[in-house]
């Protein structure tokens, strides 16, 4: 596999590599994951157009099958990248308080480089791993600064590279640096109550958006379906019984021309579903917009509010036919 990792275009490996290096793989790794995802995708391509031309689709089974093995790496892509803000989230969380920690140790008289590799605690998590990685690094003769600014290189956190970029300043000008790494977790806790306020202030959007796109728009839609549904049936029993008086009064050429809905029951509800899938898209997106500032952290809520919508659908019309079947018959 990582030889299938140097046929792929360099910017795609080069940039599909950061991403899964700050999802905390290994480099040699990395090259492995790029390889059998690309491969995937050159294989599902291949099978898939395959079958849709064997089923008659012609020359759009090439651009469907394209469609089918890309899917494979922008997927693959999308899990990296949750994985990645999921262990930025955990260290921001943390990092007040290892450096709170790495300020004591520096008051304590040890050298700044010690007093970072004794701050790895386990209640850290992700942090206490990186802290090591870096300990690892200066005991084996790599100066601190390169192996600060390697950390950076596996977590994608802007919080983390402000912090690690004033500490090698602090290093480099001779400052006090319990002081400076006391101001700095001041700063990070600060700006983390900041962002939970602005969460809770703006939590009203998200659960209008929420309620509109998994509950209001499945019971509209369930309503639809059982109008038109009714509305064929009617039409049905009623065309028939004018049919049969028009027979009778010799008027049957009139009464024949009659057409009734131009829908049926199951295309408005695929419409329904693929609506639902698609408003619960851009709900996912506006979502996460709204509450962290960034779109795609409300990609982990698509498949939530996709399978929520759909199946309060199927329940909405359900019920819907059973309280109202009875008032629309003939």
């Amino acid at each position: 596999m990582r030889d299938i990792y140097y046929f792929t275009p360099k910017k795609y490996r080069e940039f599909f590599k950061a991403q899964i290096m700050y999802a905390g793989i290994k480099e040699a790794t990395t090259n492995k994951v790029v390889g059998i995802s690309y491969l995937l995708s050159i294989i599902l391509f291949i099978n898939s157009s395959i079958i849709l031309w064997i089923m008659g689709f012609g020359l759009m089974s090439l651009p469907i099958g394209l469609g089918i093995g890309g899917a494979v790496i922008i997927f693959t892509y999308l899990f990296f990248m949750l994985v990645a803000d999921s262990r930025a989230n955990q260290i921001e969380t943390v990092l007040p308080d290892a450096l709170q920690l790495i300020s004591a140790n520096v008051r304590a008289g040890m050298t700044i480089d010690r007093a970072i590799w004794l701050s790895a605690r386990p209640e850290f998590g992700v942090l206490e791993e990186e802290i090591k990685m870096v300990g690892a690094r200066t005991m084996g003769g790599k100066p601190l600064k390169l192996a600060l600014t390697e950390m950076t290189k596996t977590i994608k956190s802007s919080i983390l590279d402000r912090t690690i970029k004033l500490l090698l300043e602090g290093i480099e000008s001779g400052g006090e640096l319990a002081h400076l790494l006391e101001e700095v977790a001041s700063n990070v806790r600060t700006t983390q109550t900041l962002k939970k306020e602005i969460k809770s202030s703006v939590m009203t959007y998200s659960i209008f958006i929420l309620f509109a796109a998994v509950i209001a728009a499945p019971f509209l839609f369930s309503i639809s379906i059982f109008f038109v549904d009714t509305m064929v049936n009617l039409w049905g029993t009623a065309n028939l019984g004018t049919a049969m008086t028009a027979s009778t009064m010799g008027m049957g050429s009139m009464f024949s021309k009659a057409k009734g809905p131009q829908i049926s029951v199951d295309e408005l509800f695929w419409f329904s579903v693929v609506t639902l899938l698609v408003s619960s898209f851009f709900g996912s997106l506006i979502i996460g917009l709204i509450q962290t500032g960034k779109e795609k952290n409300g990609l982990k809520l698509i498949p939530l509010m996709a399978g929520a919508s759909i199946t309060i659908l199927i329940i909405a019309l359900t019920i819907v036919k059973m309280l109202f079947k009875g008032f629309f018959t003939i």
